[in-house]
């Protein structure tokens, strides 16, 4: 019979191009799609319902990345990896996925070095796209099934002031007080963490800047 420690170390050998991710997620049905998911896309997954299981899991195989949901029923998503990390020194990638987003836990997310911080649900590309990009950040080189090409759509200002997609004055408002909560809130998080951050947390932090800037962009054009 095999042993553990001889098992991870034949996962690791046949998986070193495919990337191993742990899926933790309290919810059954969807922790089983996630799998199924990303084992066609040409991952190996394994998963996880809450910090005990996801502690053994992480003892028995050095995972390459960590796919965790925030709300969990006794221990959130983030204070799990916060204590995977103390305890076990996991150095996975982390991508977070969260029904709830808000500005709080995208803070904490960044804080403990996340790769992404991703709303449910999640569409299937966006979701592989994301995991391969943080596995290529940290020299993988990955063999993935099915590979889908995505379009670039570029937001047309004629199209949108079209009377179908006219939007009403309180929208725009809305609109507005979002694209400056962004923009505050990333000044405020280089301010008070400029020095901690890593390069790649300070580059997903210049992709949300980029784009909330181009969102701007849009709005002062659909405005006029």
């Amino acid at each position: 019979m095999t042993d553990k420690k001889g098992k991870a170390s034949n996962i690791n050998s046949l998986t070193h191009e495919q990337g191993k991710i742990l899926i933790i997620d309290d919810e059954i049905a969807l922790r089983k799609s996630l799998k199924k998911m990303l084992e066609r896309a040409g991952f190996y997954c394994e998963t996880a319902f809450d910090y005990s299981s996801a502690q053994e899991a992480v003892e028995n195989l050095n995972f390459d990345l960590i796919l965790v949901d925030i709300i969990l029923p006794e221990m959130n998503g983030l204070s799990l990896i916060a204590k995977l990390q103390d305890k076990i020194k996991i150095s996975s990638a982390i991508i977070f996925v969260t029904g709830e987003p808000n500005l709080e836990t995208a803070m904490q997310a960044i804080k403990l070095g996340a790769y992404d911080y991703l709303e449910k649900p999640t569409q299937r590309t966006v979701l592989i796209e994301s995991i391969k990009r943080a596995l290529l950040r940290r020299g993988y080189k990955l063999k993935v099934a099915g590979e889908e090409i995505q379009k670039t759509i570029n937001l047309n200002s004629t199209i949108i002031k079209t009377e179908k997609y006219q939007m009403n004055e309180e929208l725009k408002e809305e609109f507005q007080k979002c694209v400056n909560t962004i923009h505050n809130a990333l000044l405020e998080l280089k301010k008070k963490y400029g020095e901690e951050l890593s390069t790649d947390q300070r580059l997903l932090l210049n992709q949300i800047a980029q784009s909330n800037g181009k969102l701007k962009k849009t709005l002062k054009k659909i405005t006029e």
